[in-house]
């Protein structure tokens, strides 16, 4: 009688182990997750979704990243930091092959081509989406200056010898109000109230999958009815794997640390800016 009362607990307990079991998230692991193992001893290092692709004969969805390692900073003198001809020996790019991502995280990240997607920043993990280089570079003294436009418009400027950082977040043809780089004053709304706290696209949505940094995408260069198509597709692949219960760590995961560790002037804190002048 006692082992049949023992046995009978054991069952219900493990009954009701499996009930709670399916209350658990399934989270689908991405790409991403393999990155920030990867580098998890690093402080600092940025992952840029540098292309995204679907192939049809396959049914299968990717990713291509770019992902800026910084190292020790070098002591330099003003002369050697504008010097065009040098290159920065204290950042390293590597750009991943494809890799194949599940349709939910395609979907998370369908409007976030040429964006930051996760960064760490002195050991803190932000999985916000951000116009490139505006966590970490732009506004940061190390690697640029702000400079004033003709009409009086302050603007991100990098040092010559960090010249890559120009084509690499604004694009070789990209010139926003006839000048490179990100207009202060709407940087200064991104750094105050989007940094570590949500993702940032601009006040007119100018910055991601349609931007024109990324006309030399592979994405970019796909038919409209393609990406359409592919819209389409990933949105009801995305909701079959979430009715089963699985969805993506960017959901949870986010930094809700709002950092302000690079100095600003402007006393702009609304939400309606973008990076324009």
């Amino acid at each position: 009688m006692k082992l049949l009362k023992t046995t009978l607990v054991i069952s219900i307990s493990l009954l009701l182990f499996a009930c709670g079991g399916n209350d658990r998230p399934k989270f689908v692991k991405s790409p991403i997750d393999n990155l920030i193992t990867k580098y998890i001893d690093r402080n600092d290092f940025t992952v840029i979704l540098s292309d995204m692709d679907y192939k049809e004969a396959e049914d299968k969805y990717y990713h291509k990243y770019r992902i800026l390692l910084q190292k020790n900073k070098p002591q330099l003198t003003k002369k050697q930091l504008t010097d065009s001809t040098a290159q920065a020996t204290d950042i390293k790019i590597e750009t991943t092959n494809w890799l194949e991502v599940s349709p939910i995280i395609f979907e998370d990240h369908q409007n976030d081509l040429g964006m930051t997607i996760l960064s760490k920043k002195d050991g803190v993990l932000d999985k916000n989406t951000a116009p490139a280089g505006a966590n970490g570079y732009v506004g940061n003294p190390r690697y640029g200056q702000w400079q004033t436009h003709s009409n009086g418009s302050s603007f991100w400027s990098f040092y010559g010898r960090y010249r890559l950082m120009t084509d690499l977040f604004y694009g070789p043809r990209y010139s926003y109000g006839g000048y490179y780089g990100y207009g202060r004053r709407d940087w200064n709304t991104y750094n105050r109230s989007y940094r570590g706290q949500g993702d940032y696209y601009g006040n007119k949505k100018q910055y991601g999958t349609n931007s024109k940094t990324n006309s030399n995408s592979s994405w970019n260069k796909k038919p409209s009815s393609f990406k359409s198509k592919v819209r389409s597709k990933v949105s009801q692949s995305s909701s079959n794997l979430k009715s089963r219960g699985y969805s993506s760590r960017k959901s949870y995961s986010k930094t809700s640390r709002s950092s302000n560790r690079f100095s600003s002037s402007s006393s702009t804190r609304g939400r309606s800016g973008g990076f324009g002048k």
